[in-house]
């Protein structure tokens, strides 16, 4: 008589329904795994979007207020000259008119001159801020030489007689062809004057969605802001109204590139303005900061 080996039976394959249970315990790991993997790669591309967007917002409202804050200094705190034609909104981006700074709607900059046609608005219904901002000053640069004559008239000189440079620079919005994406996109641009004389555009930051800068007017003469003006309102300012300028509060829309996932739509609240952003596949947000002209400030409080 034979005898089957205790072994024999511990040797036998296992059932169909044995192996369609591992299988489906199985996939129900690996599809785990795939859920897991999927959630963990698109947080990762929102916190990188985010910090991207983050640190492009602030170094371009940093880059802007720095401007700001510098506006309006003329080798000296006191303030410059003035012909009579200065009156005349047409004449405000001479030198002799020693502006130190000016804002407003693209549409008035170009009818000044003071941006290239490149410059647009946003969007057909114009409903996103697309604000123009023109900053003047002396520093040590490389730009023309900028003096005070002797009836203190702004005057710009070749070869120099002096240490100061004369630096203009417009700030403004216009769309670009990206590239990476395939699509134009909206950028913030600088038109700078060369110590030629001659003005080129540059980029600075792209996606820039909507930019807003409200004025603040010092009406007592204490060096503080009284009362902010958005760009619509201070289009009909004359150059004593610039003069009275001690602060700037810039609001600006930056979103980040384009994401896999939609995104939902956003309100924003632009200089008392809700500015709405329909669902799409960007994140967005908005960055406000405020700015002290310090050289008009200091004139207004001492009467310079």
């Amino acid at each position: 008589m034979t005898f089957a080996s205790p072994s024999a039976h511990a040797q036998r394959g296992v059932t169909l329904l044995e192996m369609m249970i591992a299988m489906a315990l199985g996939l129900m790991v690996l599809s785990a795994v795939i859920v897991l993997y999927m959630q963990t790669a698109r947080t990762f591309q929102q916190q990188h979007a985010m910090a991207d967007l983050q640190v492009r917002g602030r170094m371009a409202t940093q880059l802007l207020g720095e401007e700001l804050r510098r506006t309006g200094f003329w080798g000296e705190i006191m303030s410059p000259q003035r012909d009579d034609k200065c009156s005349d909104i047409s004449h405000f981006t001479e030198i002799a008119c020693a502006l130190p700074v000016w804002g407003g709607e693209v549409t008035q900059a170009k009818t000044l001159g003071l941006v290239p046609q490149s410059a647009v608005t946003l969007d057909s219904s114009a409903s996103r801020p697309s604000a123009v901002v023109a900053i003047r000053y002396a520093d040590h640069g490389n730009g023309s030489c900028l003096t005070l004559d002797p009836l203190r008239h702004l005057t710009l000189d070749q070869p120099c007689q002096g240490n100061w440079h004369y630096h203009a620079g417009i700030y403004y919005l216009r769309m670009v062809d990206d590239a990476y994406s395939g699509e134009s996109v909206p950028a913030l641009y600088v038109y700078r004057r060369s110590a030629s004389g001659n003005y080129a555009s540059s980029e600075i930051v792209r996606h820039v969605e909507a930019l807003e800068v409200e004025w603040g007017r010092d009406d007592s003469g204490d060096g503080s802001a009284n009362r902010f003006y958005n760009s619509e309102a201070v289009s009909q300012w004359k150059p004593g109204d610039w003069d009275r300028v001690v602060a700037a509060r810039i609001y600006m829309v930056m979103r980040s590139e384009k994401m896999a996932q939609p995104m939902p739509a956003r309100e924003f609240l632009v200089a008392g303005r809700a500015i709405t952003f329909g669902a799409d596949h960007y994140q967005r947000r908005l960055f406000v900061t405020t700015a002290t002209l310090r050289n008009g400030r200091l004139r207004g409080a001492y009467g310079l």
